[in-house]
């Protein structure tokens, strides 16, 4: 049987790895076209939809229900269906922040800056599950900090989508804050038996759940009226190409190459949704602005190429 090592299985990986970055950034062009006419608090809701529904089916092609049935033997326990309980709610209030940062600051200020979530996760981890932490993550958060003043610099001497552009950077930094929490929970779930189809599932139904929740909290009316068809189309593509076509290319490429490898690939991301935001959606780009994207593209593929040894094999 061929294993991640082999040549021809690392060939194959790499178009995966890349329909993860393309599934990603293309998500954050469709992001953006539906704020501009929907209330960004639809957003979590519509967009985590098609990765409940990736969920319910993984759990049953692999036949994880019973991972989260108390009397079953393969019950994984209160404690690991709570952390991906957590983990949907605190993504999910990361995302309702998202989509504010995309509107004040297009994708250009937003996805940089949320991407940053791998470096908090991995500093979060080091405290919270005592894994070891690589000398070039603290590199990377170098990198990023630069990266974050050239980008900043860049957009006050250009062409802002707002007039509050300045809070899309909080916003999408509180996002990214609580994308590396939730990854620390996926993995202490994950660590203590789940199935990556259990906690899809748990997860996402969980947001979802939290979603229309809030929608419902701070909008008391049928917002959805209000909401323009276009804009929830464009919510729903987002939805399917980060919550379906992503997350698969993500788990097929994990699946064909080395960990690490997968997601130095994945820290293109932001580089790619940069590109995508200035020829698609006409936002502003100047050479301070690419050379922050850039410097916080390389922040965390520090963070991601060197991992711990015992994480790269996992």
């Amino acid at each position: 049987m061929e294993t991640s090592s082999s040549p021809q299985i690392r060939r194959r990986g790499e178009p995966w790895a890349l329909g993860t970055v393309l599934g990603y950034a293309s998500a954050s062009i469709f992001d953006r076209v539906a704020v501009e006419t929907t209330d960004p608090l639809i957003g979590p809701v519509l967009r985590g939809l098609p990765s409940l529904l990736l969920g319910i089916f993984l759990v049953w092609k692999h036949g994880t229900l019973d991972q989260m049935r108390p009397s079953s033997p393969r019950y994984i326990g209160h404690r690991a269906i709570l952390a991906f309980v957590a983990a949907g709610i605190i993504s999910t209030l990361g995302l309702f922040l998202y989509y504010f940062a995309i509107r004040l600051g297009g994708v250009i200020i937003t996805i940089p800056v949320q991407e940053t979530y791998v470096i908090w996760g991995t500093l979060i981890a080091w405290v919270f599950l005592r894994e070891r932490i690589h000398r070039h993550a603290l590199l990377g958060v170098a990198f990023i900090c630069g990266g974050l003043v050239a980008l900043s610099l860049g957009t006050l001497g250009g062409q802002p989508i707002s007039p509050r552009w300045y809070w899309a950077i909080p916003l999408a930094f509180s996002t990214a804050l609580a994308y590396g929490v939730s990854g620390v929970l996926w993995r202490d779930g994950q660590l203590r038996g789940a199935h990556q189809s259990t906690a899809i599932f748990v997860q996402f139904a969980t947001s979802v759940v939290v979603g229309l929740g809030g929608l419902l909290l701070v909008v008391p009316g049928l917002v959805l009226h209000r909401a323009a068809w276009r804009g929830l189309e464009a919510l729903l593509i987002s939805g399917v190409l980060s919550g379906v076509l992503a997350i698969y290319c993500m788990f097929t490429a994990l699946r064909l190459m080395a960990v690490a490898r997968v997601y130095a690939i994945s820290s293109i991301q932001p580089l790619v949704a940069t590109l995508f935001a200035h020829f698609f959606l006409h936002e502003f780009l100047n050479l301070s602005m690419l050379v922050g994207i850039l410097l916080v593209s390389a922040g965390v593929i520090l963070t991601q190429v060197f991992r711990p040894k015992e994480e790269r094999q996992a």
